[in-house]
């Protein structure tokens, strides 16, 4: 059934098939192949190589002429691991559309050994210099897989070579672009099950000086240019100052109104001494009579000589 269900491909173009998150995946994690086309397939079906299977779908509209189906392989297993296809066609016909291209399902885990992943020169390269990326491992490797997390072109494979005891790959970077900045991991794979993996390697970050920024851009995946204008730092220096200049004045203000104050104070002061030190002093008679209606006058040297005879009286 399934020799007739290929055989009649080729009577529309091939839709199209994609994977969400990574095509590399460890055991146990989800994944999911997405399936579409513009064509107005309203049935999908997914087809693994090596096997008989054939899971078929119906297709949903995401957008007006496009339409494509979702087919979750989760939780991943070592027997997820291989070649995938898909097809499209219509509920009225029998014919499939030709194969889309295939995508590679990598299981990651299978493998009981951990490769290392080393970079040369170092991790900072400037754009236009060369990178080697050198992957090794001390068990039996046939083949060593090089990705890079977040991108969507398919991972680098090399043959491995057997030095000094052990097994390694060079992948190498010449001349280096902006684009190849990012964190990239390396595994290991034997030719009996070359789509099942060892554990990953500890990651390498490589960062292509003069970025704009030390995190790894995705749109630089794409090769979409950053956009221009001033980088983040540059807008917290200028948050910074401005505030920074207002707690400056807030702070100013402040002290001129307390100098104020104090000023203010000296001279409401001035005047109240007691007789003795020789000052003036606000008084009036009438207060030691007790009449409270009467407002205070400043003493002059005449009312001070008369306090003064009035106290020798009382002598």
């Amino acid at each position: 059934l399934l020799l007739e269900v290929v055989s009649l491909a080729g009577m529309h173009s091939k839709p199209s098939l994609s994977v969400l998150p990574s095509p590399i995946v460890p055991s146990g994690g989800n994944v999911t192949l997405q399936c579409g086309s513009w064509r107005g397939f309203n049935r999908f079906a997914l087809f693994k190589e090596g096997t008989s299977d054939l899971l078929q779908l119906h297709g949903r509209q995401t957008q007006a002429g496009f339409s494509g189906a979702d087919f979750s392989l989760s939780p991943v297993k070592s027997s997820r691991g291989g070649q995938y296809t898909c097809y499209g066609g219509h509920n009225l016909s029998s014919q499939w559309s030709a194969p889309s291209d295939p995508l590679d399902i990598l299981v990651t885990g299978q493998l009981s050994y951990t490769p290392s992943l080393r970079v040369h020169p170092g991790p900072t390269v400037a754009p236009g210099e060369n990178v080697t990326l050198l992957c090794q491992s001390l068990s039996n490797v046939d083949t060593f897989l090089l990705s890079k997390d977040g991108a969507a072109d398919a991972s680098l494979r090399l043959r491995s070579k057997y030095r000094a005891g052990k097994y390694e790959a060079e992948f190498s970077m010449s001349p280096v672009t902006p684009a190849h900045g990012g964190t990239y991991r390396c595994y290991g794979s034997i030719k009996t099950s070359p789509y099942l993996l060892s554990y990953p390697s500890v990651p390498v970050e490589i960062l292509v000086s003069g970025e704009r920024s030390v995190k790894w851009n995705h749109s630089l995946i794409h090769g979409i240019a950053p956009a221009q204008g001033p980088s983040w730092y540059l807008y917290v220096l200028i948050g910074a100052s401005v505030a920074f200049i207002l707690m400056l004045c807030l702070l100013i203000l402040l002290l001129v109104r307390q100098q104020r104050r104090g000023k203010c104070r000296k001279s409401s002061k001035k005047g109240l001494r007691h007789p003795r030190g020789g000052g003036a002093l606000w008084a009036d008679p009438g207060w030691a009579q007790g009449s409270g209606q009467r407002e205070p006058r400043e003493v002059g040297k005449a009312d001070v000589g008369h306090f003064h005879r009035i106290s020798s009286q009382r002598v």
